[in-house]
């Protein structure tokens, strides 16, 4: 359910669940983060692909060592 199509409207995809993730301010810890985005979200899989996705995007900044996520500059 990455990418809307005949069967996923935009609000069930990932890209429409994006602006979750970026109407918060950060920093947060990932899993600060997915506390307050969770009832967005059914699960944790598709959590992940959205902050993968944003990452991509260059739109947010995951540092893996201290698992601190923040806005890209």
């Amino acid at each position: 359910m990455i990418t809307p199509s005949k069967f996923i409207t935009l609000q069930q995809s990932i890209l429409g669940r994006l602006p979750l993730l970026l109407a918060l301010p950060p920093p947060y810890t990932i899993h600060q983060l997915y506390k307050h985005v969770e009832d967005g979200f059914p699960d944790i899989n598709e959590f992940i692909y959205a902050v993968d996705a944003l990452h991509v995007l260059g739109k947010l900044d995951v540092d893996l060592e201290s698992g601190i996520v923040r806005h890209a500059a």
